[in-house]
């Protein structure tokens, strides 16, 4: 029965989904600032519940391309700018926010958890013009497989395979693979395996 109810669900989902996911998709040679991609998430964060999970999951398939399976992108997460990809079975927690980034395979994203497209989205060398006018650059942030990333956490540097990245921890430097990291900014506080079986 289990086997047969979730291609169903997923089945519904796409079909409460398309109407949005569709024309956003198709709009997007016109939307370079991503407005419209941004406001149909929006709108996708606003679903409680499994049913929220089964809809931005068809959204997400249909406007980013992806073919990933049994990711969850829970309620109140928004995510910024095309150009995003999720792995299988990835997780990113309630009231996330997310721009231009790589999130691999089994990634846990705790709740609250701002992944910012590099650290230099804004521009602000210049005193003469205002911080909004003199641009930015968008760099995709990897965070590999199998790593966690904890509540509250801010990630603007890649993240290594297999890595935990301690609750509240600012991430402005690439952290290594298979590494715990902690603080702001983030220090690497040991390598896991290497003590007890963490």
């Amino acid at each position: 029965m289990k086997a047969l109810l979730k291609p169903l669900l997923e089945a519904l989902a796409w079909l409460l989904a398309a109407p949005v996911a569709y024309p956003v998709r198709w709009a997007a040679p016109w939307d370079a600032a991503h407005a419209l991609f941004a406001m149909g998430s929006q709108c996708m964060s606003l679903l409680p519940g499994p049913p929220g999970v089964y809809v931005r999951r068809a959204y997400y398939r249909v406007t980013l391309g992806l073919s990933s399976r049994g990711f969850v992108v829970e309620f109140g997460t928004l995510f910024a700018q095309r150009g995003i990809h999720i792995g299988h079975n990835a997780y990113i927690g309630p009231h996330c926010n997310v721009g231009l980034s790589v999130i691999g395979d089994d990634v846990l994203l705790g709740s609250g958890v701002h992944v910012v497209s590099g650290t230099r989205v804004h521009f602000f060398d210049r005193t003469d013009v205002p911080i909004r006018e003199q641009g930015g650059e968008l760099v995709p942030v990897v965070i590999g497989r199998d790593s966690w990333v904890g509540n509250g956490a801010v990630v603007m540097a890649d993240v290594g395979e297999g890595s935990v990245i301690g609750a509240g921890a600012v991430v402005n430097k690439p952290v290594d693979a298979y590494t715990v990291a902690v603080g702001n900014p983030a220090k690497a506080v040991r390598r896991r395996g290497h003590s007890g079986g963490d």
